[in-house]
């Protein structure tokens, strides 16, 4: 497919035809779960031709998953070795909260704007004796950095936070959390779904010692294929809470001592979502190709609109306006008639999602002002 008009602008339309979901309906809801792409079709198709006509040689092929994870990695500008291919976010955030070895003292930070799925792991702690710490946001929902330092202390070992928060669609400031987090010698856990495939910023520079996501979202997998990065040097500190075949450095069961994987396959156990990481490594090379500046730039660009748009139609957005506090959220001040106006759309084929009380709107490189106008007609309406 070519998805280039020139050598830097990729044909928004020509991607925009990949959706067939959007011949159907104006989806306005990427950060729910992204519309299965035609790319990501036919390669299930070719996963099944290949189970059907090889016995799934290629289709249930480690040196497939190897290549995946290479795909994965340079889409998101890290090593691969430091890469681990796991089924979502939830699984990778326990797997860090049960490595750690955390005990009666220790306490951990996570913001009351964060996900369920970077919380209740790090609740569940508390039979260890381990304090969660809940960080307030700001009467405007944002969580800046000074909130995290005034809860932090020579106890915390983990600061929990999302790149992207699932509700208002704050960006964290991901660098100078890190910076504090590493005064203390507290780890930053980051939930990157909201963000990752919508940012362009390489993992390896936010400062983060992990970022974990699902794979359903921005990355455009399948539900089940989602990554865990982990600081290379981190990898060795975390004991994952179990194990199997592809977790050793050896295969050999009989050996007399078993040695943990020294990298990121020391996360993964048993057989992987074979047809998720086929899908996942397709859409990674796509990503690539459409480039994850350009990604971003587009999603900038009609977030600004959807924003600016309201404005005009006198409707109040709750997301901050700096771009470099937000990414593809834009959540609107619509109280208690929220669930309404989300009913109300979808009698109209627009599809949004309410979160903590308010409307939501989460849009991608596929959505184009023709959406928004339309969400914000009805939603005037």
């Amino acid at each position: 497919m070519n998805i280039r008009e020139n050598a830097v602008a990729p044909d928004w339309q020509a991607l925009r035809r990949q959706f067939p979901t959007l011949e159907h309906c104006t989806y306005v809801n990427a950060a729910q779960k992204a519309p299965l792409a035609r790319w990501a079709e036919e390669a299930i198709a070719e996963w099944v031709r290949d189970v059907y006509e090889n016995a799934g040689e290629n289709a249930f092929s480690m040196d497939r998953v190897e290549e995946t994870r290479a795909a994965v990695a340079r889409l998101l500008g890290v090593p691969a070795a430091t890469l681990a291919l796991i089924k979502n976010t939830s699984e990778g955030v326990n797997i860090i909260a049960h490595g750690l070895a955390l005990g009666p003292g220790d306490n951990v930070l996570v913001s009351e704007a964060e996900h369920e799925n970077n919380t209740f792991p790090w609740r569940y702690l508390a039979s260890r004796g381990v304090e969660v710490r809940f960080v307030k946001p700001e009467a405007d929902g944002r969580i800046p950095v000074p909130a995290y330092e005034k809860m932090i202390d020579r106890r915390t070992r983990v600061v929990a936070a999302a790149w992207v928060t699932y509700g208002l669609g704050y960006r964290t400031d991901l660098p100078a959390l890190s910076k504090l987090c590493r005064a203390h010698d507290a780890l930053l856990v980051v939930d990157g779904v909201q963000a990752l495939g919508v940012l362009a910023t390489p993992l390896s520079d936010l400062g983060a010692d992990a970022v974990i996501s699902g794979g359903h979202k921005g990355l455009y997998s399948l539900a089940g294929a989602g990554c865990m990065y982990v600081r290379e040097d981190l990898i060795g500190k975390i004991t994952p809470p179990y194990a199997a075949k592809y977790s050793f450095a050896s295969n050999d069961r009989m050996r007399a001592k078993l040695e943990l994987a020294p990298d990121a396959h020391r996360f993964e156990y048993g057989n992987p979502n074979f047809l998720g990481i086929w899908v996942q490594r397709r859409s990674a090379e796509m990503l690539m190709e459409i480039g994850l500046h350009n990604i971003e730039a587009r999603i900038r660009d009609l977030t600004t609109y959807a924003m600016d748009s309201a404005d005009q139609r006198g409707i109040r957005v709750r997301t901050p306006a700096d771009w470099r506090e937000r990414a593809g959220i834009v959540s609107f001040d619509t109280g208690a008639e929220s669930k309404a106006i989300v009913a109300r759309l979808k009698r109209n084929h627009i599809i949004v999602s309410e979160k903590d009380g308010h409307m939501r709107a989460s849009v991608s490189f596929f959505n184009n002002e023709a959406d928004i106008d339309a969400m914000l007609d009805v939603m005037k309406g």
